[in-house]
Parts: structure tokens; C-alpha cells; sequence
């Protein structure tokens, strides 16, 4: 069992589409729960702390007793920053703020290699995504970000956990100097064995854009 008791949400960006909505305030259209609610539940029993920027007061006004940190320079970095103000050397789950996720995946996650992160093999990605070069037994050796080079390389969806004492360290240190990268961009894939870990069977939902919530809309009503 690899669980791990700390989660770390990314939400201090402003979503340039979402008109005016830090995304984990987003409801779901079926059950009404935002997406930092469904965080809540899926990581139930461990400690959050959501690193917020954009429309601060808003999220920890509406979520008081969860745990903050604020990225002031939330407009001129990127979530490599925001990963570099919370981190520690505890062991920890770390997700982008705009997502809905379910906690049979992160039960799963629980019992899986004590290092991984969340891929998908998806046949559209946008020139912003950020994908993993893996060998045969599913270990990351580096990540890159750009035009897929292999469509055998997964992309990062969002979603890390790491345990081990050293990457977190050099991950940390890694993200605050290079603040305007992707966290996944910024993991030190070299320092020991990282396992990519394929979205199978489980419900998934990214929001960064009106269009990304029409089809979660459309799909909740199908």
C-alpha cells in the first residue's frame, strides 16, 4: 500500500476561457459539486492545501478550513511556480485545480507504485501539452512539451504522486527556478524510477474552456 496522506491543488491561475471562474469553483452540471468539492471527496481523509492567486478570497472564503498558499505572482509564472511555494518533503498527491475526479481512481492510485503520474494516450493534444518518453515497463525517462514526437508517448494529464524524499526536493527547487514551466516539465524524471500510469475505466474531466463544460454537460445528460 502506497498511500500517501497530503494533496497538493494547483488553482492560483486565471483560466483565460472560463469567463471570470477560478476553475475549481466550476459545479458539475448533475450533482451540483464544484470541482475542489469532488477533491474533497475523492481525497477524503487527507490534508489539502490549495494554492490559489487569481480570485484568492473567493476560493478559501468559500473553503475555510482547508489549507492555503498564496502565489502572488500567479499572472507572470505558471503552475511550476505555485508547486514550488507548497511543496515539501512530505509525501504528496499534486493535481491541477481543474479537474473533476473520482475516488475510485485515487483509491487505486493509493495501492499503486509510490511514484507515478496520471497519462492518457490521447489522438488530439494541444501544443501546450506535456508528454512522457516511457520504455517497456511503463518508466517515465523524460517529459517534453510541444508537438508529440511518438504517439506511444502518453500525455501528463494533471494528476502526480510522489513519495520519494529526493524528487520532491529536486522538484521543489526545479519549480521555483523555472516558474513559467508545466510541473510536469519540471519533474526529475532522472533521479529514480517514475511510473506512467494510464487513465483506464474512470471518469476524467478536464475544464478549460466553455466547450470542455458543453461536453461534460452533454455527456452528464447522455
Amino acid at each position: 500500500m502506497n498511500s500517501v496522506s497530503n494533496v497538493i491543488v494547483l488553482a492560483a491561475g486565471r483560466g483565460d476561457h472560463l469567463d471570470g471562474v477560478n476553475s475549481v469553483l466550476i459545479k458539475h452540471p448533475k450533482t451540483g459539486k464544484s470541482i475542489l468539492d469532488n477533491v474533497i471527496s475523492a481525497f477524503e481523509g487527507k490534508k489539502i492545501t490549495v494554492v490559489v492567486g487569481y480570485r484568492a478570497i473567493q476560493v478559501m472564503e468559500s473553503y475555510p478550513s482547508l489549507n492555503f498558499v498564496i502565489n502572488r505572482n500567479w499572472a507572470v509564472s505558471n503552475n511550476a511556480m505555485s508547486l514550488g511555494l507548497a511543496l515539501s518533503n512530505e509525501p504528496t498527491y499534486v493535481l491541477s485545480g481543474d479537474m473533476f475526479v473520482e475516488k475510485p481512481l485515487i483509491e487505486e492510485l493509493d495501492s499503486s507504485h509510490p511514484d507515478i503520474v496520471l497519462t492518457e494516450k490521447r489522438d488530439n493534444r494541444s501544443l501546450t501539452a506535456v508528454h512522457c518518453v516511457v520504455d517497456s515497463s511503463n518508466r517515465i525517462s523524460e517529459t517534453y512539451q510541444g508537438a508529440v514526437k511518438d504517439i506511444d508517448h502518453p500525455e501528463a494529464i494533471g494528476l502526480f504522486k510522489i513519495s520519494d524524499a529526493e524528487i520532491l526536493k529536486k522538484w521543489k527547487f526545479t519549480s521555483i527556478k523555472h516558474g513559467n514551466l508545466f510541473v510536469a516539465q519540471t519533474l526529475p524524471c532522472e533521479i529514480c524510477p517514475i511510473k506512467s500510469v494510464p487513465l483506464i475505466n474512470h471518469p476524467f474531466f478536464e475544464i478549460n474552456t466553455p466547450e470542455d463544460y458543453l461536453r461534460l454537460l452533454n455527456n452528464s445528460s447522455s
